[in-house]
């Protein structure tokens, strides 16, 4: 049990480290060869934990080849457009000037249904909405939809309105951030003046922004 439990936390630790050193975005992003990447992974990471016979080297030094060889191609494609032409798939154009490509759809194996339902999910109510639709390289959708229906914006309204600014949070279930009051550039007396007559343990959320405006939530003393 102790030898097992001893590669689960070697194999969990050497996984972790080497998403880190890939920088691999979550999975609904990846490409083609870091969803590869990651299933190889997986894989070699799951063969020591199950045969208690296979030295761990004999997937360790694996690993360090796929994960040399991911960084290295990663390098490449940002310096050579040829490379990353080859490495990456480009969008491709399922509706183009409000027309369906229908090659795409079966070239992707999309079906009409998947295409609707993407199309709602952008807020679309008919395909006559839609300018365009790209299939991107990360297997996610992009609809632009015709300029009749897009939403307007204040541009279009000519309407002057302020840049927001977002909320930093500065306690978080009791515990400060001492580094998101630096990043205010504020001081505990600021924050204590901020949260009285209130306790930082008795406090779920308190945040603020650049401009002054704060927010504090309380903790629910009943759960």
């Amino acid at each position: 049990m102790i030898t097992i439990l001893f590669r689960t936390f070697i194999m969990y630790a050497v996984i972790l480290l080497s998403m880190k050193m890939m920088g691999k975005r979550q999975l609904g992003q990846m490409q083609v060869s870091e969803f590869i990447t990651a299933m190889i992974l997986s894989e070699l990471a799951a063969l020591p934990l199950s045969d208690r016979n296979i030295p761990l080297i004999y997937c360790l030094s694996p690993l360090a080849v796929i994960i040399c060889l991911e960084v290295i191609l990663s390098f490449i494609s940002l310096k050579s457009s040829a490379a990353q032409k080859f490495l990456e798939s480009s969008p491709t154009f399922i509706i183009d000037k409000g027309v369906i490509n229908q090659k795409a759809l079966v070239d992707n194996r999309i079906t009409l249904e998947e295409m609707l339902v993407e199309l709602r999910i952008a807020g679309l109510t008919s395909v006559s909405e839609a300018e365009y639709m790209l299939l991107e390289p990360n297997g996610k959708f992009s609809v632009i939809p015709k300029a009749a229906y897009r939403q307007a914006t204040n541009e279009d309204l000519s309407l002057q309105v302020d840049e927001s600014e977002p909320d930093i949070s500065i306690i978080i279930d009791g515990k400060v951030d001492e580094k998101a009051l630096s990043y205010l550039q504020k001081n505990d007396a600021w924050l204590k003046k901020q949260t009285s007559p209130h306790k930082h343990e008795d406090i779920l959320l308190f945040s603020a922004n650049a401009s002054g405006k704060t927010t504090i939530i309380l903790k629910d003393k009943n759960i």
